[in-house]
């Protein structure tokens, strides 16, 4: 039914947040990816998921809603494995968590992932680093441990002292779990947070 009354479309401040971010690292010759909101569920064994989010009715091999964009990313490296490096890639999107204050009992939320392969801790970093000064966003980092990640080359991302992401390399048995032939390095970051920060 179409409205009484008069309005005019106009792009979200969160859409236009992501669309700068993506054109700030197309610029630093990165490549957009797009995954599907569900992972397999060998996916999820594979790093050892707690606390699943399976679809009751899914007709096809992807069953489980996506907790973090770092496993499709990995699916999309072991997929291009055999092609042309280095392989600098980066997405945002939907991620989903358990939250029983939600109607549906899912929160969703909006990260932006960046992995490179070849890559390590140190180019990482320097990306980072440059978005948020483009953004006129600081940030600070904290040694810290992730199940996927080389202990010692593993960092927190923080806006004002609160965690937004991690930052580091992935850790020899995860790339063999994935059959991952080069070293590669990882960030995800909390998209929800940098608009907040933004809005202040």
């Amino acid at each position: 039914q179409i409205p009484k009354v008069a309005t005019i479309a106009q792009e979200s401040p969160e859409s236009k947040l992501k669309t700068k971010i993506s054109e700030i690292l197309i610029g630093l010759g990165l490549i957009e990816i797009s995954s599907y909101h569900l992972i397999k569920k060998n996916e999820a064994e594979l790093m050892s998921l707690q606390n699943k989010i399976e679809l009751q009715d899914s007709k096809t091999e992807y069953k489980i809603l996506r907790p973090s964009l770092l496993i499709p990313a990995l699916r999309i490296l072991a997929e291009n494995k055999d092609h042309e490096y280095p392989q600098r890639l980066f997405e945002s999107g939907t991620v989903f968590s358990s939250n029983p204050e939600k109607e549906t009992g899912i929160q969703e939320n909006q990260n932006l992932l960046i992995i490179s392969s070849p890559g390590n801790f140190t180019e990482l970093k320097q990306i980072l680093d440059y978005l948020t000064k483009m953004l006129a966003i600081s940030y600070t980092i904290e040694e810290s441990t992730h199940p996927s990640l080389i202990e010692g080359r593993t960092a927190s991302i923080k806006i004002n002292n609160q965690e937004v992401g991690y930052l580091g390399e992935l850790h020899p048995s995860t790339l063999k779990k994935w059959g991952i032939k080069m070293p590669a390095s990882v960030l995800e970051i909390s998209l929800e947070e940098i608009f907040n920060e933004l809005k202040n």
